[in-house]
């Protein structure tokens, strides 16, 4: 990329940063991203995926076809960096590095628009700026308004801070979780807080709901498969001195293995159906909308490795070890053609706060490694496919 270009997209994850916005409420940055592809004389369909989605397209010719993804979302965190673009929306921030990774696709398609391979080949990118990655239902939204057609393999980015700068992480098989949010629903019997006999107390139940659930993790599920129960959320009660009659806990089911997932439902509705009869309350288990495992597919895989090592070098490409259990709804993608997601070191010196946090940043030279990675792996994808 050439200084110019590398300003650019600094300049755009800087915009967005300062103007971050929730799930499917993406406009101004739609907005954005429309003049920046007008600029650049690629077509494109907006207004998609409830009314932020877009889907651009480069190339015209009826060979292969394949997609570049960037989430586009910011999250409901309160931002504590500091820095001169901190965002100017109370109460969001891109605590994620969407910013950046929606600047590395715009900047990748500027890299493409210059790229004779495309006309060569006669093959097609489609670019896909997603809306609500954080919802976990963008990534279905889009699918949902035909933006796959004619694609036959996807991939994306992940910015990743645990990892250094310039080092991309390659991995095959599953590298997030499956993504299982629950809601338990318990409904007792109030009473006077001096009379519990006559109660049937909720909290107590939420609260031996809670302990078994992690007894079941630690003691019940196979340890080389793992899995987390977390229970995020409890309500219950009104007042001191009064026995609360209903409860609510909501929380998530992370597991990398569909036996360990099934077997933890499994063991879940179990443990409810016993405390139930224990307790005498009644306590409902359902399951809410939840993501697929992210798995990379051999073939895909190797096309980013193979870019990673163009762009980065031998020595740069790693493993990220075990499975994360974050979740992520490019695997809706996946469900449906093979593709592979990647994460792009960006570490910054000295540390800064986690993903999700009132913290976060990352370092932003990673900006045009992310465009060339994007850029390369669309040029050898579409070679892959019109040679097989």
């Amino acid at each position: 990329m050439t200084e110019e270009q590398e300003q650019r997209i600094l300049g755009i994850r800087r915009r967005l940063h300062r103007h971050p916005e929730l799930a499917f409420q993406e406009k101004k940055t739609s907005a954005l991203i429309e003049r920046e592809l007008t600029r650049l004389r690629i077509p494109y369909r907006a207004g998609l995926a409830g009314g932020t989605g877009i889907r651009a397209e480069l190339g015209k010719g009826s060979g292969p076809c394949v997609a570049l993804r960037a989430d586009m979302d910011a999250l409901p965190v309160i931002e504590e960096t500091g820095l001169e673009f901190a965002s100017q929306q109370p109460g969001v921030m891109h605590a994620c590095g969407h910013d950046g990774h929606t600047a590395m696709l715009l900047g990748a398609a500027e890299l493409l628009f210059q790229h004779t391979a495309l006309d060569e080949m006669g093959g097609r990118v489609v670019l896909l700026f997603q809306p609500a990655e954080e919802a976990g239902t963008g990534a279905a939204a889009m699918i949902a308004d035909n933006c796959l057609q004619d694609v036959e393999m996807i991939f994306c980015g992940h910015i990743d801070t645990h990892n250094s700068l310039g080092h991309f992480a390659v991995d095959q098989g599953v590298i997030c979780s499956y993504a299982d949010p629950f809601l338990i629903n318990i409904c007792g019997q109030g009473g006077h807080a001096a009379r519990p006999h006559e109660a049937i107390d909720a909290v107590v139940v939420g609260a031996s709901l809670v302990l078994n659930i992690q007894t079941m993790v630690s003691r019940m599920i196979n340890p080389a498969h793992p899995g987390v129960i977390t229970v995020g959320r409890i309500a219950a009660g009104s007042v001191h001195n009064v026995i609360a009659g209903k409860a609510v806990l909501e929380g998530t089911i992370r597991s990398t293995h569909p036996d360990t997932r099934g077997q933890i439902i499994r063991r879940m509705e179990g443990v409810v159906r016993g405390l139930e009869e224990m307790c005498n309350a009644e306590i409902n288990f359902s399951l809410q909308q939840g993501l697929p495992a992210v798995v990379n597919d051999p073939a895909s895989c190797a096309l980013a490795r193979q870019a990673a090592l163009e762009v980065v070098g031998i020595d740069r490409v790693i493993s990220q070890g075990v499975p994360s259990l974050g979740g992520e709804d490019f695997s809706f993608y996946q469900q449906k053609i093979p593709g592979t997601m990647v994460r792009f070191g960006a570490a910054r010196d000295p540390h800064v706060g986690p993903s999700h946090s009132g913290a976060f940043d990352f370092d932003e030279k990673v900006l045009p490694c992310g465009s060339r990675w994007l850029a390369t792996v669309a040029v050898h994808a579409l070679r892959y496919l019109q040679q097989s």
